[in-house]
Protein backbone atom coordinates (compact mmCIF):
# COMPACT_ATOMS: atom_id res chain seq x y z
CA UNK A 1 0.00 0.00 0.00
CA UNK A 2 1.42 3.40 -0.85
CA UNK A 3 0.95 6.14 1.13
CA UNK A 4 0.96 10.25 -0.06
CA UNK A 5 0.65 13.12 2.17
CA UNK A 6 -1.18 16.00 1.13
CA UNK A 7 -0.94 19.38 3.13
CA UNK A 8 -2.52 22.69 2.74
CA UNK A 9 -0.29 25.48 4.41
CA UNK A 10 -1.41 29.40 5.62
CA UNK A 11 0.34 32.23 4.58
CA UNK A 12 1.22 34.54 7.13
CA UNK A 13 2.11 38.40 8.66
CA UNK A 14 4.43 39.16 10.90
CA UNK A 15 5.53 42.18 12.69
CA UNK A 16 2.28 44.70 13.09
CA UNK A 17 4.03 47.46 12.82
CA UNK A 18 5.32 47.40 16.38
CA UNK A 19 6.17 43.67 17.06
CA UNK A 20 9.43 43.44 15.52
CA UNK A 21 10.63 39.25 14.56
CA UNK A 22 7.73 38.17 17.54
CA UNK A 23 4.14 38.77 16.83
CA UNK A 24 2.63 36.50 13.73
CA UNK A 25 -1.07 35.78 11.87
CA UNK A 26 -1.98 33.37 10.07
CA UNK A 27 -3.36 34.30 7.11
CA UNK A 28 -5.78 32.25 4.43
CA UNK A 29 -3.81 32.32 1.45
CA UNK A 30 -2.25 28.65 1.23
CA UNK A 31 0.86 26.83 -0.05
CA UNK A 32 -0.68 23.05 -1.42
CA UNK A 33 2.14 20.29 -1.29
CA UNK A 34 1.64 16.72 -2.54
CA UNK A 35 4.09 13.78 -1.56
CA UNK A 36 4.96 10.33 -1.90
CA UNK A 37 7.64 8.11 -2.14
CA UNK A 38 9.70 8.61 -5.01
CA UNK A 39 9.50 5.29 -7.22
CA UNK A 40 13.30 6.19 -8.58
CA UNK A 41 15.21 7.00 -4.85
CA UNK A 42 15.74 10.80 -6.40
CA UNK A 43 14.28 13.83 -5.05
CA UNK A 44 11.78 15.27 -7.61
CA UNK A 45 10.19 18.84 -7.07
CA UNK A 46 7.11 19.71 -9.46
CA UNK A 47 5.90 23.18 -9.41
CA UNK A 48 2.62 24.46 -10.85
CA UNK A 49 1.52 28.13 -10.84
CA UNK A 50 3.46 31.45 -11.73
CA UNK A 51 4.23 31.90 -7.88
CA UNK A 52 6.98 28.81 -7.87
CA UNK A 53 8.47 29.21 -11.29
CA UNK A 54 11.41 30.28 -9.93
CA UNK A 55 12.20 27.84 -7.39
CA UNK A 56 15.14 25.15 -7.56
CA UNK A 57 14.34 21.81 -8.29
CA UNK A 58 17.03 20.20 -7.14
CA UNK A 59 18.90 19.88 -3.39
CA UNK A 60 18.64 23.59 -2.96
CA UNK A 61 15.35 23.49 -2.63
CA UNK A 62 13.55 24.41 0.76
CA UNK A 63 11.96 21.60 1.46
CA UNK A 64 14.97 19.51 0.79
CA UNK A 65 17.22 21.44 2.97
CA UNK A 66 15.01 21.47 5.94
CA UNK A 67 14.36 17.56 5.46
CA UNK A 68 18.32 17.13 5.77
CA UNK A 69 18.01 19.82 8.63
CA UNK A 70 15.42 16.99 10.74
CA UNK A 71 17.48 13.70 9.25
CA UNK A 72 20.61 15.06 11.12
CA UNK A 73 19.05 16.01 14.12
CA UNK A 74 16.80 13.50 14.86
CA UNK A 75 19.19 10.78 13.48
CA UNK A 76 16.61 9.25 10.99
CA UNK A 77 16.60 8.72 7.00
CA UNK A 78 13.80 9.97 5.30
CA UNK A 79 13.25 8.18 1.98
CA UNK A 80 13.53 10.50 -1.49
CA UNK A 81 9.81 11.89 -2.17
CA UNK A 82 8.30 13.37 -4.98
CA UNK A 83 6.67 16.16 -4.29
CA UNK A 84 4.32 18.41 -5.84
CA UNK A 85 3.57 21.71 -4.60
CA UNK A 86 1.22 24.94 -5.93
CA UNK A 87 0.68 28.01 -4.42
CA UNK A 88 -1.09 31.20 -3.50
CA UNK A 89 1.63 32.98 -1.80
CA UNK A 90 3.68 35.28 -3.61
CA UNK A 91 7.21 35.00 -2.78
CA UNK A 92 9.56 37.39 -1.78
CA UNK A 93 6.58 39.96 -1.23
CA UNK A 94 6.49 39.31 2.84
CA UNK A 95 3.57 37.02 3.34
CA UNK A 96 5.50 33.94 4.83
CA UNK A 97 6.12 31.88 1.63
CA UNK A 98 9.26 30.71 2.93
CA UNK A 99 8.07 29.97 6.36
CA UNK A 100 5.45 27.92 4.87
CA UNK A 101 7.74 26.00 3.06
CA UNK A 102 9.80 25.30 6.17
CA UNK A 103 6.73 24.16 7.83
CA UNK A 104 5.70 21.95 4.93
CA UNK A 105 9.42 20.37 5.13
CA UNK A 106 8.84 19.67 8.61
CA UNK A 107 5.56 18.54 8.35
CA UNK A 108 6.95 15.79 5.51
CA UNK A 109 10.39 15.19 7.61
CA UNK A 110 8.06 13.80 10.26
CA UNK A 111 5.64 11.74 8.46
CA UNK A 112 8.25 9.92 6.08
CA UNK A 113 11.09 9.63 8.67
CA UNK A 114 8.24 8.44 11.07
CA UNK A 115 9.83 11.10 14.11
CA UNK A 116 6.17 11.70 15.76
CA UNK A 117 7.16 15.22 16.82
CA UNK A 118 4.82 16.85 18.75
CA UNK A 119 3.34 20.46 17.42
CA UNK A 120 5.57 22.35 20.00
CA UNK A 121 8.58 20.54 18.82
CA UNK A 122 7.98 21.34 14.83
CA UNK A 123 8.00 24.91 16.15
CA UNK A 124 11.15 24.41 18.20
CA UNK A 125 12.29 23.06 14.90
CA UNK A 126 11.48 25.57 12.75
CA UNK A 127 11.87 28.40 15.16
CA UNK A 128 15.64 27.34 15.46
CA UNK A 129 16.02 27.09 11.38
CA UNK A 130 14.28 30.56 10.81
CA UNK A 131 15.94 32.19 13.99
CA UNK A 132 12.06 33.76 15.54
CA UNK A 133 8.94 32.33 15.82
CA UNK A 134 6.90 34.94 13.99
CA UNK A 135 5.72 33.88 11.22
CA UNK A 136 6.84 29.97 11.66
CA UNK A 137 4.02 29.53 14.62
CA UNK A 138 1.04 30.79 13.26
CA UNK A 139 1.21 28.70 10.28
CA UNK A 140 1.38 25.54 12.48
CA UNK A 141 -1.24 27.00 15.08
CA UNK A 142 -3.07 29.47 13.21
CA UNK A 143 -4.02 32.75 14.66
CA UNK A 144 -2.41 35.22 16.31
CA UNK A 145 1.17 34.10 17.67
CA UNK A 146 3.47 35.80 19.53
CA UNK A 147 7.10 34.64 20.52
CA UNK A 148 10.68 34.59 21.61
CA UNK A 149 13.77 32.78 20.30
CA UNK A 150 16.59 32.59 22.88
CA UNK A 151 19.50 31.72 20.63
CA UNK A 152 21.73 31.23 23.62
CA UNK A 153 19.85 28.67 25.41
CA UNK A 154 18.09 27.10 21.69
CA UNK A 155 14.77 27.55 24.07
CA UNK A 156 11.61 28.93 22.19
CA UNK A 157 8.88 30.69 23.93
CA UNK A 158 5.33 30.99 22.87
CA UNK A 159 1.95 32.71 24.04
CA UNK A 160 -1.33 32.90 22.19
CA UNK A 161 -3.47 35.92 21.67
CA UNK A 162 -6.89 36.01 20.12
CA UNK A 163 -6.98 37.55 16.57
CA UNK A 164 -8.42 40.87 16.03
CA UNK A 165 -11.84 41.39 14.77
CA UNK A 166 -10.83 43.39 12.25
CA UNK A 167 -10.75 43.22 8.40
CA UNK A 168 -7.23 42.72 6.72
CA UNK A 169 -6.26 44.38 3.41
CA UNK A 170 -3.59 43.74 1.52
CA UNK A 171 -1.80 45.30 -1.04
CA UNK A 172 1.11 43.74 -3.41
CA UNK A 173 3.09 45.42 -5.27
CA UNK A 174 4.59 43.68 -8.65
CA UNK A 175 8.45 43.85 -7.64
CA UNK A 176 9.80 41.37 -4.68
CA UNK A 177 11.95 42.36 -1.99
CA UNK A 178 13.91 39.75 -0.53
CA UNK A 179 13.98 39.90 3.41
CA UNK A 180 18.50 39.97 2.87
CA UNK A 181 17.57 43.54 1.49
CA UNK A 182 15.30 44.22 3.96
CA UNK A 183 17.55 43.74 7.06
CA UNK A 184 20.27 45.15 5.41
CA UNK A 185 19.06 49.11 5.59
CA UNK A 186 18.13 48.44 9.78
CA UNK A 187 21.06 49.64 12.22
CA UNK A 188 23.03 47.58 14.06
CA UNK A 189 21.97 48.87 17.42
CA UNK A 190 19.88 51.20 19.24
CA UNK A 191 21.09 53.95 21.79
CA UNK A 192 19.06 52.41 25.03
CA UNK A 193 16.62 54.80 25.61
CA UNK A 194 14.51 54.92 22.31
CA UNK A 195 15.54 50.40 22.97
CA UNK A 196 13.09 51.43 26.46
CA UNK A 197 10.21 53.75 24.10
CA UNK A 198 9.71 50.96 21.16
CA UNK A 199 9.18 48.05 23.86
CA UNK A 200 6.86 50.30 26.09
CA UNK A 201 4.73 50.86 22.55
CA UNK A 202 5.00 47.41 21.57
CA UNK A 203 3.86 46.03 25.45
CA UNK A 204 0.78 48.85 25.36
CA UNK A 205 0.05 47.99 21.50
CA UNK A 206 -0.44 43.81 22.87
CA UNK A 207 -2.60 44.89 25.70
CA UNK A 208 -4.88 47.22 23.22
CA UNK A 209 -5.40 44.14 20.65
CA UNK A 210 -6.30 42.03 23.28
CA UNK A 211 -8.59 44.10 25.04
CA UNK A 212 -10.07 45.13 21.09
CA UNK A 213 -9.13 48.63 21.66
CA UNK A 214 -8.20 48.37 17.86
CA UNK A 215 -8.11 52.30 17.36
CA UNK A 216 -5.75 53.02 20.58
CA UNK A 217 -3.82 49.51 18.81
CA UNK A 218 -3.92 51.12 15.35
CA UNK A 219 -1.94 54.26 16.67
CA UNK A 220 0.54 51.91 18.48
CA UNK A 221 1.62 49.65 15.46
CA UNK A 222 2.54 52.54 13.41
CA UNK A 223 5.09 54.14 16.31
CA UNK A 224 7.52 51.69 15.64
CA UNK A 225 10.63 52.25 15.74
CA UNK A 226 12.81 49.07 15.76
CA UNK A 227 12.17 48.52 11.44
CA UNK A 228 9.18 50.16 10.06
CA UNK A 229 11.05 53.79 9.32
CA UNK A 230 14.14 52.04 7.59
CA UNK A 231 12.33 49.82 5.85
CA UNK A 232 9.09 51.92 4.68
CA UNK A 233 11.59 53.67 2.24
CA UNK A 234 12.30 50.82 0.13
CA UNK A 235 8.40 50.88 -0.85
CA UNK A 236 7.36 53.72 -2.64
CA UNK A 237 3.84 53.03 -2.62
CA UNK A 238 3.90 52.42 0.86
CA UNK A 239 3.01 56.48 1.93
CA UNK A 240 -0.02 56.39 -0.97
CA UNK A 241 -1.68 53.23 0.56
CA UNK A 242 -1.22 54.58 4.04
CA UNK A 243 -2.90 57.93 3.18
CA UNK A 244 -5.82 56.33 1.05
CA UNK A 245 -6.17 54.30 4.02
CA UNK A 246 -6.85 56.91 6.36
CA UNK A 247 -9.34 58.63 4.57
CA UNK A 248 -11.52 55.86 4.89
CA UNK A 249 -10.54 55.50 9.14
CA UNK A 250 -8.36 52.38 8.93
CA UNK A 251 -7.08 51.48 12.26
CA UNK A 252 -3.21 51.58 10.88
CA UNK A 253 -1.54 50.32 7.70
CA UNK A 254 2.26 48.70 8.05
CA UNK A 255 4.28 46.17 6.35
CA UNK A 256 3.68 42.61 6.02
CA UNK A 257 6.86 40.90 7.36
CA UNK A 258 10.15 42.47 5.79
CA UNK A 259 7.82 43.65 2.96
CA UNK A 260 7.22 44.78 0.43
CA UNK A 261 3.14 43.82 1.38
CA UNK A 262 1.45 46.09 2.89
CA UNK A 263 -0.76 45.75 5.45
CA UNK A 264 -4.26 47.77 6.69
CA UNK A 265 -6.05 47.23 9.46
CA UNK A 266 -9.60 48.16 9.24
CA UNK A 267 -13.49 48.13 9.95
CA UNK A 268 -15.28 45.49 8.32
CA UNK A 269 -17.53 48.06 6.79
CA UNK A 270 -14.88 49.83 5.17
CA UNK A 271 -12.55 47.34 3.74
CA UNK A 272 -14.18 46.38 0.49
CA UNK A 273 -14.46 50.75 -0.16
CA UNK A 274 -11.03 50.75 0.64
CA UNK A 275 -9.49 47.99 -2.04
CA UNK A 276 -11.85 49.05 -4.87
CA UNK A 277 -10.12 52.68 -4.32
CA UNK A 278 -6.34 51.28 -4.06
CA UNK A 279 -6.91 48.58 -6.76
CA UNK A 280 -8.02 51.92 -8.98
CA UNK A 281 -5.14 54.25 -8.16
CA UNK A 282 -2.22 52.24 -7.63
CA UNK A 283 -1.21 50.68 -11.18
CA UNK A 284 1.77 48.79 -9.64
CA UNK A 285 -0.22 46.90 -7.06
CA UNK A 286 -2.86 44.37 -6.50
CA UNK A 287 -5.04 44.59 -3.52
CA UNK A 288 -7.38 42.37 -1.59
CA UNK A 289 -9.29 41.44 1.54
CA UNK A 290 -7.40 38.68 3.31
CA UNK A 291 -9.36 36.66 5.80
CA UNK A 292 -7.34 35.24 9.20
CA UNK A 293 -6.45 31.55 9.28
CA UNK A 294 -7.58 29.96 12.79
CA UNK A 295 -6.82 25.82 11.81
CA UNK A 296 -3.19 26.64 10.78
CA UNK A 297 -1.33 23.67 8.75
CA UNK A 298 -3.80 20.74 7.81
CA UNK A 299 -2.68 17.04 7.02
CA UNK A 300 -4.38 14.92 4.50
CA UNK A 301 -2.71 11.21 5.07
CA UNK A 302 -3.83 9.14 1.72
CA UNK A 303 -3.87 5.21 1.44
CA UNK A 304 -3.54 3.96 -1.83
Amino acid sequence: MSERLKLKVPASTANLGVGFDSIGLALNKFLYVEAEISDDQKWHFHHKGENLHDLPTDENHLIYQVVQFLEKRFEVTVPPLKITMRSEIPLARGLGSSASALVAGIYLADFFGQLQLSEFEMVEAATEIEGHPDNVAPVLYGGMVSGFYNNHTNETYISFIEPPRVNLVITVPSYELKTHDSRQVLPDSFKHGDAVQYSAISNTMLSALIQHDYVLAGKLMEMDGFHEPFRQKLIPDFEKVKSIAKEYKAYATVISGAGPTILTLIDPSKSGKLVRRLNKELDECSSEIITINKSGIIAEKVYE
